[in-house]
């Protein structure tokens, strides 16, 4: 998996969790996205046990190895009410716990009260994500689109991306339980679902150690319960 997802940026791992595992996580997230009453959860981390117990499991660290500390968690749950594209992009931005003037930083942002900002080339090289689905998504459900290699170009230019992505690139199609490892500097999108159903899928950043400035923190790097 490591050969291929340096090479490509991005890997899929068949059948990561089991029938019962992923059935546990649905019903959890459901209760989640109910109490939240939002399709996309931030800091998922601080708001389910579970989540946070997958995070640092053993079979994770068995993948990414012990170095890797999660740093973000999302919950995303498309469905037919709530069903959208997503156009291509590179996930640049990282949450942290405040604000400090650190070169290479920047622009700088607020979400749900936290606050972003666009990380240098060198924290994103260091940082990879994995995406747990919880539901089948075909290509016909929104599965994501990625161009295989484009993690290694660094930071792309907006203006450079359309004539990127005119060919090569592959829909990452995935059953319930199936893992995508994907680098957040990868080029990635995804279309509106043709045939639109539940697409629940756990999103978790993670980032070697040190790879922040000593300035900085990260703001899921200490989890507290609500």
């Amino acid at each position: 998996m490591l050969g291929s997802y340096q090479e490509r940026g991005f890997a899929i791992i068949k059948g990561f969790a089991d029938a019962d595992v992923v059935q546990k996580f649905r019903t959890e997230m459901d209760k989640v996205s109910e109490s939240e009453a939002s399709i996309c959860v931030r800091h998922l981390r601080s708001k389910s046990d579970i989540v946070e117990e997958f995070a640092f499991s053993d079979q994770v660290r068995d993948l990414l190895g012990a170095n890797w500390l999660p740093v973000r968690s999302i919950l995303f749950d498309k469905n037919k009410a709530m069903n959208w594209p997503v156009a291509w992009h590179q996930d640049l931005t990282i949450a942290l716990k405040g604000y400090e003037e650190v070169s290479g930083y920047g622009p700088w942002s607020e979400k749900d009260g936290v606050i972003h900002v666009h990380a240098p080339d060198q924290v994103l090289q260091n940082m990879i994500t994995i995406r747990l689905h919880l539901d089948d998504t075909p290509a016909s459900n929104g599965a994501l689109r990625v161009m295989p290699g484009s993690h290694l170009k660094g930071k792309i230019n907006s203006a450079l991306i359309p004539a990127m992505v005119n060919s090569g690139e592959h829909v990452c199609e995935c059953l319930a339980g199936d893992l995508l490892v994907m680098s957040p500097l990868i080029l990635h999108a995804s279309h509106k679902s043709q045939k639109p159903s539940r697409r629940r899928i756990i999103h978790i950043e993670y980032a070697q150690a040190n790879t922040l400035d000593a300035a900085l923190e990260w703001h899921e790097s200490a989890i507290k319960r609500k």
